[in-house]
């Protein structure tokens, strides 16, 4: 997830085709509270979502480059764009997934940062669950498109979270899901951060 994330990946926890954005949250700083302790947000409840458990870079003009393991989400104009793949345990088989950016101001963040420079268009495509990147993932021989189209491309920016994609758990349970984000107009790098106030892109359970 215009780019960006994917968030790419992703994807392919939906039955039904994605036809667009699903929602758009403005990240308010009455919002972004789950204590007066740490000021950091309640949309991610504990034990309820997936950080993602492997995450890497491929480059249209490197194809066969491999980046290996990456903590840093990072897209430039129709080159790098950013794998992220999720484990999804079988015992969430009957839950819902949401697929979920959470981009918030640079001032609302406690230990990650980013740099972004563009118009923000992003683009989300999904893998075949159980495609799941690895090490040699390169541009070349990522994991194939799952059965669902290209997510329509999204305007990201700080300061909201977005809803990206909203479907069964029993699609991926027991294997990994997982995606490509990319961009065509947009610099963006960001630190992948959960254990203070987040960035990035998640799974969560309902």
């Amino acid at each position: 997830m215009h780019s960006l994330f994917i968030l790419s990946v992703m994807l392919s926890t939906a039955v039904a085709a994605p036809f667009g954005l699903v929602a758009k949250r403005p990240l308010d700083d009455r919002d972004w509270t789950r204590s007066k302790r740490d000021g950091c947000p309640a949309y991610l409840t504990e034990g309820q979502y997936e950080f993602p458990h492997y995450m890497t870079q491929v480059s249209k003009s490197e194809p066969n480059l491999a980046f290996g393991p990456q903590y840093n989400g990072i897209f430039t104009p129709n080159d790098v764009s950013t794998v992220f793949s999720f484990d999804i345990p079988e015992s969430r088989a009957n839950d819902t997934c949401t697929l979920q950016f959470i981009f918030p101001r640079q001032e609302q963040l406690k230990t990650s940062s980013y740099a972004y420079e563009g118009t923000g268009t992003f683009v989300f495509t999904g893998y075949n669950p159980g495609n799941c990147p690895g090490p040699q993932t390169t541009y070349n021989n990522q994991p194939g498109n799952g059965p669902f189209p290209q997510f329509p491309p999204i305007h990201m920016e700080p300061g909201y979270a977005y809803t990206i994609d909203v479907g069964p758990c029993s699609v991926g349970a027991g294997t990994c899901v997982a995606g490509m984000t990319s961009t065509n107009d947009t610099y963006f790098s960001y630190f992948q951060d959960k254990d203070s106030c987040p960035i990035g892109i998640y799974t969560s359970y309902s």
